[in-house]
């Protein structure tokens, strides 16, 4: 296995509230035309921008059910972008690391840190800033595909990340920094 793959495990429902909002766009434009049509050109200008905004965003949300959450090769992890993807090139020894994220609004009453479901994974890239790969419930099945293709496709290890005492919302990355 050279290279994994993963889509949205949401990507169904992404696709559903992409048809719902361009179905909005279309009743927003025929909207407009019809207050066009009567006359009242500040209405339908309203009515014509929001079908716009909605478009693009019906846009986003095609696109984000398309578009991987995750690609892993054996020289590259490409996660996706705005306007694109974004390869990180990794090498033998490369920093790769899995954090149980900490509420960064945490009180005295709040729960342990195994009260949050969400497990993100972290790189560094090019630049040595630190990357989120992905986030997910930690109870989700591809969690330990994502892990088994990590290990097996990169050869990386995973390390377990700790809290940064500094930023409590991030992992503590000081000893991944090159000096």
């Amino acid at each position: 296995m050279t290279q994994a793959i993963f889509k949205r495990p949401d990507g169904g429902i992404l696709l559903v509230m992409a048809a719902l909002v361009l179905a909005a766009a279309v009743a927003a434009l025929v909207l407009g035309v019809a207050m066009a049509w009567s006359g009242d050109f500040a209405t339908s200008g309203l009515a014509l921008a929001g079908c716009a905004g909605a478009c693009a965003l019906g846009a986003g949300l095609v696109n984000g059910w398309r578009t991987p959450m995750l690609e892993i090769r054996a020289d590259a992890l490409v996660i996706p972008t705005a306007f694109g993807k974004r390869e990180i090139p990794i090498r033998k020894g490369h920093p790769l690391g899995e954090y149980l994220a900490s509420s960064h609004r945490r009180t005295s009453s709040a729960g342990t840190i195994e009260g949050n479901k969400f497990v993100h994974f972290f790189t560094l890239d090019n630049s040595g800033q630190l990357t989120e790969l992905v986030a997910m419930h930690r109870e989700a099945p591809v969690i330990a595909d994502i892990r088994r293709a990590l290990r097996d496709i990169t050869g990386l290890e995973i390390e377990t990340l700790t809290v940064d005492p500094n930023r409590p919302s991030r992992p503590d990355i000081a000893h991944w920094r090159r000096p």
